[in-house]
């Protein structure tokens, strides 16, 4: 069964931090059957995460920072990948990682490991996220060199890999990017 698509419309009802489109879709079966689907569509450019990884101090960092979205449904904040967005002025890809480490943690990566690059959340976001192991050193990030934006509060958080792996059997991760990197750290150990 051969299956076809259009593009009906795509209309921006919201520019801000990225834009906020409604789309139209037009699916077209082969049986004659033929459907639209409108979704809202938001666009911010693709994004990094990473995270470093102490194989001989068996440590991993984290951070934590308010997310509205989750403080919203849950009145909490919860722990996550180091993460942010590929900007313009990034060389490339692995460089925005080494960024993004720098400004949130405060410290150098070395050995960047591709785990994967995935959408997101392939309903509603036309991001992509990827994903990478890194090595740094334990005990050696600099928070005092942390480049933080003005609306960012990030706690850095260095915990054992046992307790990551403790915090992956019992479901407790609630940040999907350091699900799949916990997942990805836990399967090569």
């Amino acid at each position: 069964m051969s299956v076809s698509y259009e593009l009906l419309s795509s209309e921006t009802v919201f520019e801000g931090k990225g834009t906020l489109d409604i789309v139209s879709v037009k699916t077209k079966h082969n049986d004659g059957r033929e459907h639209v689907t409108e979704e809202p569509i938001w666009s911010d450019g693709d994004s990094i995460a990473v995270l470093p990884v102490d194989y001989d101090a068996g440590t991993v960092l984290l951070v934590r920072q308010l997310r509205p979205a989750v403080f919203l449904r849950n009145k909490s904040i919860i722990v996550e990948a180091c993460a942010g967005g590929i900007e313009a002025e990034d060389a490339s890809i692995e460089s925005a990682c080494h960024r993004e480490a720098m400004e949130e943690m405060g410290i150098i990566l070395s050995e960047l490991t591709s785990v994967s690059t995935l959408f997101v959340c392939p309903a509603r976001l036309t991001e992509k996220a990827h994903l990478f192991l890194a090595r740094y050193v334990a005990g050696q990030y600099r928070p005092d060199l942390r480049q933080q934006d003005e609306d960012e509060d990030i706690e850095v958080v260095e915990v054992t890999i046992a307790e990551l792996k403790d915090w992956y059997q019992r479901g407790a991760i609630q940040c999907p990017r350091l699900m799949i990197l916990a997942q990805s750290l836990l399967l090569r150990l």
